[in-house]
């Protein structure tokens, strides 16, 4: 049997087991009803979705933030089907968000399926995504390097830890989906378009079609619609550029002063040239070993071949090293 075809044949399998046991509507909100919120709760927590409360819009729909005596600050995400996404990622964040605890996984406080409405709840976190402090000053690189580390261990979590049967694969690790609390610890959100992969089939690639967002998708997932754990590191390697350089990554063949495509940041590193691409403020907060092992971790994570970029694990080594050198005095 090749390799596609048995990749295949794994795939329908998970994709059966993941519904039933992560998937099925009646079972997550049998398990789940302790987390059920009344729509007049959370229409009285936003004022009746009004545009003033709105702090983002994804995928999924519009992101508002709430606060009512009975809820607390939460931020609550309404589905919007004109965006694409539907019951699969609505049941499929519930189902993951009470499964899946962690420190550096975003709290899910809870949903609401009524009215004709799919809404879910999550704890307020105060500093917002990390895509919109790249430019920050306030961003220092040591709080860089904790933010990577904290994020890394979240990943290292889904992809190892989340239980004996399964893994986790995000499909979607981005900066905008990194969210931080009031003391910069990130938390890794948008579980939509997650995978649940079988930890005991030898076989770890899913043949899947190709999502996520542009300029963070593994090639390699393009190419062969072949996914892997290696698929999220790639997408958290170009994080990790984002946060070295203080810019954006794009898409975009001939990239702005604010942006980087994936290409260029690699061409620099390959010809010693990163400073050029550095924000200069950020640039001298840097020592050199700190900046050395830390592009040199990202550059890995990116590249062309999945068996040759690190596993979490390894990622998380090489951030503890560059936050070591930064705090050797």
């Amino acid at each position: 049997m090749c390799r596609v075809h048995e990749a295949k044949l794994v795939e329908e399998i998970v994709d059966k087991i993941s519904y039933e046991l992560f998937s099925n509507k009646d079972r997550v909100k049998m398990g789940t009803d302790h987390l059920k919120i009344p729509l007049e709760d959370i229409l009285l927590a936003t004022n009746e979705f009004a545009e003033a409360n709105i702090i983002a819009r994804t995928g999924f729909g519009k992101v508002y933030k709430g606060q009512s005596i009975r809820l607390g600050i939460v931020a609550i995400k309404k589905l919007d089907r004109t965006y694409g996404q539907g019951d699969r990622e609505f049941m499929m964040e519930i189902a993951l968000l009470s499964m899946c605890k962690h420190e550096n996984i975003v709290t899910l406080v809870g949903f609401c399926d009524e009215g004709g409405e799919k809404i879910l709840v999550y704890r307020y976190e105060q500093n917002g995504s990390l895509d919109r402090l790249l430019r920050s000053k306030d961003l220092t690189w040591m709080h860089r390097l904790r933010i990577c580390l904290g994020a890394a261990f979240g990943l290292k979590y889904l992809h190892d830890d989340v239980g004996p049967q399964c893994r986790v694969l995000h499909r979607d690790v981005k900066s905008a989906n990194i969210l931080l609390d009031e003391n910069w610890k990130p938390k890794i959100s948008d579980f939509g378009l997650s995978k649940i992969a079988l930890s005991n089939v030898p076989l770890s690639a899913l043949v899947s079609n190709p999502c996520g967002t542009q300029g963070y998708i593994d090639p390699q997932y393009i190419g062969h619609s072949t996914l892997t754990q290696k698929s999220d590191v790639y997408s958290f390697g170009v994080v990790l550029l984002e946060v070295l350089f203080g810019r954006a990554v794009t898409v975009a063949e001939h990239p702005d002063k604010n942006h980087f495509s994936v290409k260029m940041a690699k061409s620099h590193y390959e010809e010693k040239t990163l400073e050029k691409i550095i924000d200069a403020d950020l640039r001298k907060q840097m020592k050199s070993g700190s900046l050395s092992t830390f592009s040199a971790i990202a550059y890995k994570c990116l590249k062309e071949h999945g068996e040759e970029r690190p596993r979490m694990i390894q990622v998380i080594e090489q951030l503890v090293k560059a936050l070591e050198y930064q705090q050797d005095v």
